[in-house]
């Protein structure tokens, strides 16, 4: 994983990637708004020319045309404001529609590899930034530039109004980063309470029969509750702040003005100049000092579009892979082979394996046994890719298991977790993996586990729905289908971690015909389990004990001499 972040770092990701593609969007964007605001001067030269012009020839005629192309000069302006508008909008449309795929996945892999609360923020941060895009934060940036412009116009009209323009500026701009400063703290803890908040609620929602069960409803109600009031208290000093600062900035504005016109009042009296000069230098200012006011009002947007972005990025690269470079081929029928497999959880100290090998050849079926604790499950998961070995390697037809990931070679890998999550939807999905799956493969596969009579029994057959999360299903046919989609497509390597947890004599029978189908397909079959029943049907036995694999071998051998029970001598 530490190779991959290296290799990502130097090169762009997706986002970046998908960013620079709209450099030729952005700068019409950019080309749009310095038409806007070169339009915004309209108003101003209406004014000079009204005073140098109209009011000293006094002809109607001069001011009906000045009216009239000033009024074109605004109607102009604002549809570039609405077009450049209209063009942030489709931005953020394009990005979120090139970028969703690729951060689903990504948010799946770092999911499973790191944190499954930060990855669900981070598939919400790729909305935030459209939000951000769609709002008038974003055409605010594009103004921003044009600041500086007029306050050199504002100089260009005299000297002292453009002195008072740049001071009223720069505390302007203080008050800005003053903004950030001041908010940055409690808009992080909001943002990670209310994280903590949502995930919670995900938790008691997924949980919510034992919940219920259990009486807990308001003690989880109260969990979820005081990280949202956490989250809430925090955004509330935030805006606090913000609005103490941005009333600051406010007075300062008005203060401005009136210094601005009474300085141009002064400028008149004392120097002769056009009496136009009191509202051009009032409309300059305010158009210089609005994008900077604007921005300390906004700062809260852009805080959380730099922060998305930031965390989205982040993501990106601690998942990305050089897959491209490492396209291997899928193995149809081969070898499983541990070599020194250790594992243990992100800054944990302990190893929950340590050093475990073995070998299995095509068609073989062994048993994982052992108390709880021992690492069988992890061994497991281990086996199926879902998670990656700190150290050693697990291979599969002399390929590691990590990397078939990368190359779509999974699905020639099936996996029967304890906890049966089946995403809703019609039978025949669910068991081809909601890959647009072939009916014949799921026909196979369901004939294979012994299940495909009991579903053509069902009114609309393959096509039945089984409710979300499978909730019209009972435990022990949620397990059998969970079975299903396992061998889905005969994959090379089967791992089944307490498949008969839930089955009675008929299901286990069901269940070992289905894995003796398995071995005969040869298929590699690993089944983890605490009940000795199910070793009739396999060939290999491997006993665990604190994370390390103390006895392997043939069943009839490690049966005979580990698990056999002693024999009573009669007295």
């Amino acid at each position: 994983m530490t190779t991959n972040i290296i290799q990502s770092e130097r090169q762009p990701t997706h986002l970046v990637v998908a960013l620079r593609a709209c450099a030729g969007a952005f700068g019409l964007v950019f080309i749009y708004s310095c038409g806007y605001n070169i339009f915004l001067l309209a108003p101003s030269i209406y004014l000079l020319q009204i005073y140098d012009r109209v009011l000293s020839s006094r002809s109607t005629d001069t001011l009906l045309m000045l009216t009239l192309v000033i009024a074109v000069a605004v109607v102009v302006g604002s549809v570039l404001d609405i077009v450049r508008r209209a063009a942030l909008t489709r931005i953020g449309s394009w990005l979120d529609h090139r970028l969703r795929p690729v951060v689903l996945t990504a948010a799946f892999e770092y999911a499973a590899r790191v944190n499954t609360s930060v990855a669900a923020d981070c598939y919400r941060d790729l909305a935030s930034l459209r939000q951000f895009l769609d709002s008038p934060a974003s055409s605010l940036l594009f103004d921003i530039p044009w600041a500086p412009v007029f306050l050199l116009l504002l100089f260009l009209v005299h000297p002292l109004l453009g002195a008072i323009g740049l001071l009223s500026a720069l505390i302007l701009l203080f008050l800005a980063v003053l903004t950030e400063l001041a908010t940055r703290e409690p808009l992080t803890h909001a943002s990670a309470a209310l994280a903590r908040s949502y995930s919670r609620f995900g938790t008691a929602l997924k949980y919510i029969q034992v919940v219920r069960a259990m009486g807990m409803q308001d003690g989880a109600a109260q969990i979820v509750y005081r990280d949202a009031e956490f989250a809430r208290m925090a955004q509330d000093n935030a805006m606090h702040r913000t609005e103490i600062i941005l009333g600051f900035s406010k007075s300062i504005r008005t203060l401005t003005q009136i210094l601005v016109m009474g300085a141009a009042t002064w400028l008149v009296l004392a120097d002769g100049s056009s009496p136009g000069i009191i509202f051009v230098a009032s409309l300059v200012l305010g158009r210089g000092l609005t994008p900077i006011e604007g921005a300390i009002g906004a700062w809260r947007s852009f805080a959380y579009a730099r922060s998305a972005f930031n965390r989205l990025n982040r993501m990106l690269i601690a998942v990305a892979s050089d897959a491209g470079s490492r396209m291997v081929p899928v193995p149809e029928s081969s070898s499983l082979v541990l070599q020194n497999v250790s594992f243990a959880m992100p800054y944990a100290d302990r190893h929950i394996l340590n050093d475990v090998s073995l070998r299995l050849a095509p068609g073989d079926c062994v048993a994982l046994i052992g108390s709880s604790g021992s690492g069988k499950s992890t061994l497991g998961r281990v086996m199926a890719g879902v998670l990656q070995p700190t150290s050693g390697s697990a291979l599969l037809g002399g390929v590691d298991i990590s990397a078939l990931r990368l190359c779509g070679g999974t699905r020639h890998i099936g996996y029967l977790p304890q906890d049966i999550e089946l995403f809703g939807g019609a039978i025949k999905d669910v068991i081809g993996r909601l890959d647009g799956a072939d009916s014949t493969k799921a026909v196979d596969a369901a004939k294979l586990v012994g299940l495909h009579e009991a579903i053509m029994r069902l009114p609309q057959g393959y096509e039945t729905d089984i409710g979300e999360g499978g909730s019209l299903l009972l435990r022990a046919q949620r397990q059998q289908l969970g079975l299903a989609r396992a061998a889905y497509g005969n994959p090379a390597l089967v791992v089944l971690d307490d498949p008969n947890s839930s089955l009675d004599y008929d299901g286990e029978r069901v269940l070992f015909n289905a894995i003796q189908r398995m071995r005969a397909k040869r298929m590699t079959v690993v089944i983890i389990t605490h009940r000795l029943g199910v070793l009739p049907v396999t060939n290999k036995i491997a006993i665990m004990r604190n994370g390390s694999i103390d006895a392997f071998g043939d069943s009839d051998e490690i049966y005979d001499a580990y698990l056999q029970p002693p024999a009573r001598t009669g007295t």
